[in-house]
C-alpha cells in the first residue's frame, strides 16, 4: 500500500512537472512570436523607403502552383492520386512483398512463422488490390462524369 501511494505521488508530480514545462514553453514561444511580429526596422535602413519619399518598396514574389494548372476539384484530386498516392502506395506495396518474402525465408519450416508470413503476404496482396482498384474506380468515375458533360479530368 505504501508503494502505491509513493508511485501515485510520483506520477502526479511528474504530470505537474510536464504540464508546467509545456506551459512555460508555449508562453516563451508566444512571447517570441509576438516580438517578431512587432519588430520594425528603423527608418532609412533595410527595405523601408526614406522618410517623405512616399514610394513604397515593391518586392515581386511569384508563387507557382505545385499541382500544375489545375482549375477544378476533379483535376486536383486526380493529380493528388496520380502523382502522390499511387507512387507512394506502389513503393510501399513492393516493400511489403519483399518483407513477406523475407518472412517466408526466415521461417525455416516453423509452422507459426510460416502462418505469419502467409498472413503478411495475403494482407499485402489485398492492400495492393485495393490501391489499384481504387485508382481504376476513380478513373472510371472521371471518364463517366466527362461523358455525361461534366468537367474533364485530364
Amino acid at each position: 500500500m505504501i508503494n502505491n501511494i509513493k508511485t501515485h505521488k510520483t506520477s502526479n508530480g511528474m504530470i505537474i512537472k510536464k504540464l508546467s514545462l509545456i506551459l512555460v514553453s508555449f508562453t516563451f514561444l508566444f512571447a517570441m512570436g509576438a516580438s517578431l511580429a512587432f519588430a520594425q526596422t528603423p527608418p532609412g535602413s533595410g527595405n523601408t523607403p526614406p522618410p517623405g519619399s512616399g514610394n513604397p518598396v515593391v518586392v515581386g514574389v511569384t508563387l507557382t502552383n505545385p499541382f500544375g494548372n489545375t482549375t477544378t476539384l476533379f483535376a486536383l484530386m486526380k493529380k493528388i492520386v496520380d502523382d502522390i498516392l499511387l507512387p507512394i502506395g506502389g513503393v510501399l506495396a513492393v516493400l511489403a512483398f519483399i518483407f513477406s518474402g523475407f518472412l517466408y525465408v526466415t521461417a525455416q519450416g516453423k509452422e507459426a512463422q510460416i502462418a505469419k508470413a502467409h498472413k503478411a503476404l495475403l494482407y499485402t496482396a489485398i492492400g495492393t488490390a485495393v490501391l489499384l482498384g481504387a485508382a481504376a474506380i476513380a478513373s472510371v468515375i472521371c471518364i463517366t462524369i466527362q461523358q455525361l458533360g461534366g468537367p474533364a479530368c485530364s
